[in-house]
């Protein structure tokens, strides 16, 4: 089974932008909307002082929160494991933006396009998307084509290598063993840094994340009302969806059309709901039972 992965290689990256550009050129995105993002870091001090780029994306995790979170299997992995959007079932309700522990997401709210009272022609497809979530996707429809993604093709420094990271005699499982890639654990992201660059100003591994996130005080008072809390805002971003659809297409065939995708997402919101309701009504059993044996 192949699996889809990239090495950035920091030790050739200029700063030029060049993958922003591309990857926005290649999908319209609304402004302030980046797949992609260069970083600039410092570090070394007197002579020793250094400045680089860190690239950042989708990490496209392993068992990635953002597709656990997502109440409508709009947030999915691929077979090849690329975290893609359907965005015919994105509802924009925003949990896989909270979920994201990389904040890779960029949820559209604001219909924007580069020049005001004008669609380009490289926008025209993006502005047709609102109020749903777009992120990096591995250029996924390219690559099932044949095509690299189109960060890896424009990179002027070579420094974006993408690739089956399980065949090992790829292109990208060559350059990973002959410059001692790192890879960001439970990722599809792996980096190679100049030398003497502190890798604490890389992206963190997965798991570390999600433990700090999770070490916050929880209870399943608070687990519960969070979820609900999600709930409530994936139902209520579906009626506006149904609403403004149904003001747009007017009554007839396209207005049943629109009550039936509004009511599909109102039940996966109640299923949210009822999930959360579950797990306390389970953790407070687990508390009563424990309390018991104590007391034993």
């Amino acid at each position: 089974m192949s699996k889809y992965g990239m090495v950035l290689n920091l030790d050739r990256c200029i700063g030029c932008y060049a993958c922003v550009t591309a990857c926005k050129m290649t999908y319209g995105t609304r402004p302030g909307v980046n797949y992609n993002a260069v970083n600039t870091v410092e570090y070394g001090e007197g002579a020793d002082a250094r400045q680089r780029y860190v690239l950042t994306m989708c990490m496209h995790c392993d068992n990635a929160p953002c597709v656990e979170a997502c109440p409508t299997g709009a947030t999915y992995k691929t077979d090849e494991g690329a975290v893609v959007m359907d965005y015919e079932a994105c509802i924009g309700c925003g949990a896989c933006v909270s979920a994201c522990p990389y904040d890779a997401r960029h949820l559209v709210k604001d219909d924007e396009t580069s020049f005001e009272g004008s669609v380009a022609p490289y926008e025209e497809e993006s502005s047709q998307r609102l109020n749903v979530v777009e992120k990096c996707t591995f250029c996924y429809e390219r690559v099932k084509n044949g095509e690299k993604p189109a960060c890896t093709v424009f990179c002027p420094g070579q420094c974006r290598i993408f690739g089956d990271v399980e065949d090992p005699e790829s292109e990208i499982s060559t350059y990973i063993k002959e410059k001692g890639a790192f890879n960001i654990e439970g990722t599809s992201i792996w980096y190679v840094t100049p030398e003497n660059m502190d890798r604490s100003l890389l992206p963190k591994p997965l798991a570390e994340l999600i433990g700090a996130a999770g070490a916050k005080e929880e209870t399943p008072e608070t687990t519960a009302a969070a979820e609900e809390t999600t709930a409530a805002e994936t139902t209520a971003a579906a009626t506006e969806a149904a609403q403004e659809a149904a003001a747009e297409g007017g009554s007839g065939g396209s207005g049943a059309t629109v009550g039936i995708i509004g009511g599909a997402a109102v039940l996966a919101g109640a299923a949210v709901a009822w999930n959360a309701k579950n797990k306390k009504a389970k953790a407070e059993d687990k508390k009563d039972d424990k309390g018991g044996t104590d007391n034993a």
